[in-house]
């Protein structure tokens, strides 16, 4: 039930880190999850809001409590993720059904309607790869259901309630549902299903203001996650989206969703569309089916960025209403009408096999369809010729063993195969893949050695950013879809720190840039002993790359351990003050050297003479290998090529920092770059996860040459420099500094003591800047600057400074009151209904 990209990468280690937060009182801010992160805000698009989780915590806690449950780690959550899918889709089949139900299907009926909503690929989908997306099933039948309350009894209760859950659970599939029952509601308007329904003028008037008291409810959790979201980075998806386009054949083997043969020959069914409940649901399917078509619209349902089709499973409610009511009035099929709806159907099937010439009926889903359509056929003909009850019986339940091997074969062909489900395991969750026991090893190692509060570790498992998460350790990377936007920025184009792989939502590794380890707390890095020799590199010593000044302290078998000899403390103070816009058309070494001899503020009156590092520029001469360069372009002949810089000075101690401007002619491939024993990766143009941040700045040890090796292709390379980088600065800045004599970090609270014997103006201190810090100095409430263009400044007294900053959600206080008064008007409007109605009256 666990995908092994984003299900292993984000989905277990969010959960892990959670529950490890919640358990111990800390609801809002982690300093583990990246550099320091509001995880009540941050994580809403995953699980800090979901109802879901939170009552799975609680269950989770009162197992642990009696002894049931070992304390939870990564590998139980990827196990306990098939019970809690259980739980889900059992109330998604119970709130379908009581939907179909209220809207007068027989109960019989209106659960097979259900089944083919919940069982259904996308549920599976869903569920697998990123979970938190399958509790959306659960809201939009109960979105449904409070608008059909309001139509058909004029009572808001059901819909308000359904808002606020909606809400507050994930702000991005509120979005979604919320477009899907503005749908629904419009089309609803046109289209009774009752004789006395609601006069329209009332409905929408309940909808508005149940809506509005709704939201209000929700706005403790909702205003803080959209905030996240807007505080978070991705490039702009420039590349072309066209209004429509035939994807995967959705008839056969499409690996979103598959329409059951049932459902297509019940839409040729003409005598069907007599009924209004059954019209209103074709429509809004036949639309449904439209906009699965439309790369524009799955642009829109995903906020107009890059298109996706995760809004489909409203097809899929769609396709169960169809079924349910086309079941419920069978009995009134002719064998006229049978024969023309399975003329229809038939032809419709042919046509598509024959159109699609990359169907497969060697695999098992387009042949199980293939076959399960004639056996579909036979079964109503049947029972539309005898009209015995015992024919209907015998077809609902073949569409109930229809359903279940349906459901099995779509997880066997596209989740464990194409999905690569099936290598999700015990052995790869404990192993050297994920969470390597030997670096568990190496971990508890340190921790022996250093009990500080505040040192980070470089170290990743392969790719897997959230890999401190699952190894409990601090460390220098993230991976979600929502993330602190001055971090990224720090990381992308302020810095231009190179994180070995080019991709979005992620940050990751400090280039191995000694300067930045020393700013932010990296104080050790594990690197492979013998990391092998990569095909772009086949000059290269190997790929261990250790950053200057660390050196090793500990080793195992396959690993070794380096520490920073030059960290620098967790807050450090200063008077040197330097402004963004001084910055703004140096190289990024010289931002490097003014966050050492001072502080980078956004907005300050005061300013300091620049860093120079002009004078550590360095000449080079350019030699082509295997490759032609001329006028910018550099064309490489061989399997791999490139260009060496030869330093026409004297090498230097210490290391070069090379930055160039790097384009690849080829719009749909990615390729491996290697400056020396350095490497890292770029997208493909198209790539919908590229950065399309071409300005690269790479630190490799100083060498007598500089080999920039690339695979064969064309490229644009231009606006090469190389600074030599001796870090005298970073050693002058060492030798200042002491570390902190008390710090404390409390939850979402820091508390340290510093003495400011210089009388420096500025406490700078190593957290990232987010909206929700406040600060006090000397028990008076003071400024919270953003420093270092991600990080937190403090002004400074002279003398003693009790510094204490404390973190609370944006806008959680004021949001937290609207929830409150917004519930009390929610009582009021539900359980006064008099009042209410004289009030909408008026």
């Amino acid at each position: 039930m666990i995908g092994i990209n984003d299900g292993l990468a984000q989905m277990m280690p969010f959960k892990h880190l959670l529950y490890e937060q919640y358990t111990n009182g800390e609801f809002f801010y982690s300093y583990s999850f990246g550099l320091g992160a509001g995880i009540y805000s941050g994580l809403s698009y995953y699980f800090s809001t979901s109802t879901v989780f939170w009552v799975t915590v609680v269950i989770v806690f009162a197992l642990e409590k009696v002894g049931m449950i070992d304390p939870p780690n990564v590998l139980f959550w990827a196990n306990a993720a098939v019970f809690i899918s259980v739980v889900r889709l059992s109330f998604v089949l119970y709130i379908a059904s009581r939907l179909f139900i209220y809207m007068n299907i027989a109960r019989r009926y209106a659960f097979i309607g259900a089944a083919f909503y919940g069982v259904s690929g996308m549920f599976f989908r869903h569920t697998a790869y990123w979970e938190f997306f399958a509790d959306a099933f659960l809201w939009l039948p109960l979105l449904i259901l409070g608008i059909e309350k309001i139509f058909r009894e004029a009572k808001p209760g059901w819909f308000l309630f359904a808002v606020a859950i909606s809400l507050v659970n994930n702000f991005y599939f509120s979005y979604i549902n919320f477009i899907l029952a503005g749908i629904y509601i419009l089309v609803r308007l046109f289209v009774p299903l009752t004789l006395q329904e609601t006069e329209k003028k009332k409905a929408i008037g309940l909808f508005l203001l149940t809506g509005i008291i709704g939201f209000g409810i929700s706005a403790a959790a909702f205003i803080p996650a959209v905030y996240a979201y807007l505080n978070n980075h991705r490039p702009t998806f420039s590349q072309n989206i066209p209004l429509l386009e035939i994807p995967e054949n959705i008839l056969y083997m499409s690996r979103i969703v598959v329409l059951p043969p049932l459902f297509v020959f019940l839409l040729f069914s003409a005598f069907l569309y007599r009924n209004k409940l059954y019209r209103l649901f074709a429509a809004l399917g036949l639309v449904a089916i439209a906009l699965h078509h439309s790369p524009m619209a799955g642009s829109f349902f995903n906020g107009l960025s890059a298109p996706q089709n995760r809004w489909e499973y409203f097809l899929s409610l769609m396709i169960g209403g169809i079924i349910a009511v086309g079941l419920a009035n069978l009995h009134k099929l002719t064998l006229f009408g049978f024969s023309v709806a399975a003329f229809f159907t038939v032809s419709l099937y042919i046509v598509w096999a024959l159109g699609d010439e990359q169907l497969d009926f060697s695999k098992q889903y387009p042949a199980f369809m293939a076959v399960s359509l004639p056996i579909m056929l036979l079964l109503i003909l049947v029972f539309v010729k005898f009209k015995k009850p015992i024919f209907k019986i015998t077809l609902i339940a073949y569409l109930f063993i229809w359903l279940i091997v349906s459901a099995n074969i779509y997880q066997e062909e596209k989740l464990l195969k194409a999905g690569e489900l099936s290598k999700v395991n015990e052995e790869l969750m404990t192993g050297s893949e994920y969470d390597d026991p030997e670096i568990r090893g190496l971990l508890e190692k340190i921790e022996q050695r250093d009990t500080g509060l505040t040192y980070r570790i470089d170290w990743m498992e392969g790719v897997r950013n959230n890999t401190p998460l699952v190894q409990d350790f601090r460390g220098l990377s993230a991976y979600s879809s929502i993330l602190n936007k001055n971090l990224l920025y720090f990381y992308l184009y302020d810095l231009e720190i190179d994180m070995a792989r080019e991709s979005v939502s992620r940050y990751a590794t400090l280039g191995n840039r000694a300067n930045l380890f020393s700013l932010m707390q990296g104080k050790y890095t594990i690197i492979p002993k013998d990391a092998p020799t990569a095909d772009v590199l086949p000059t290269a010593e190997g790929m261990d790359n250790v950053p200057f000044g660390f050196m090793k302290i500990l080793e195992s078998q396959n690993f070794a351990v380096y520490e920073n000899e030059h960290l620098l403390p967790f807050a450090r103070s200063t008077s040197t003050v330097f402004q963004e816009r001084q910055l703004e058309n140096v190289h990024s070494l010289a931002r490097e050297h003014a966050m050492l001899e001072g502080v980078v503020l956004d907005d300050s009156n005061q300013t300091d003479p620049l860093p120079d590092i002009e004078e550590q520029a360095t000449e080079f001469a350019i030699e082509p290998i295997d490759a032609t360069y001329q006028n910018d372009i550099l064309e490489v002949k061989e399997k791999i090529g490139g260009i060496d810089l030869i330093p026409e000075s004297n090498i230097p101690e210490g290391d070069f920092y090379v930055s160039f401007h790097l384009e690849n002619h080829a719009p749909n491939k990615g390729f491996n770059l290697a400056v020396n024993n350095y490497l890292t990766s770029r997208k493909s143009n198209r790539s919908v996860y590229k950065t399309y941040v071409d300005d690269i700045t790479i630190r490799v040890p100083a060498a007598e040459r500089i080999k920039i090796r690339m695979p064969k292709g064309k490229y644009t390379l231009s606006e090469i420099k190389v600074f030599a980088e001796s870090y005298e600065i970073l050693k002058s800045q060492k030798e200042q500094y002491t570390d902190l004599a008390d710090l404390d970090f409390n939850g979402n609270k820091v508390a340290l003591d510093y003495e400011n014997t210089k009388n420096d103006a500025y406490l700078t201190v190593s957290i990232p800047y987010e909206r929700g810090w406040s600060a006090s100095v000397n028990g008076q409430k003071t400024d919270v600057l953003k420093a270092n263009y991600a990080f937190i400044a403090v002004p400074l007294e002279e003398g003693k400074n009790t510094v204490v900053l404390t973190y609370w959600p944006p806008f959680f206080f004021l949001t937290l009151i609207v929830s409150i008064l917004s519930a009390i008007a929610a009582a009021w409007f539900i359980f006064f209904p008099k009042r209410r109605k004289n009030k909408i009256e008026q």
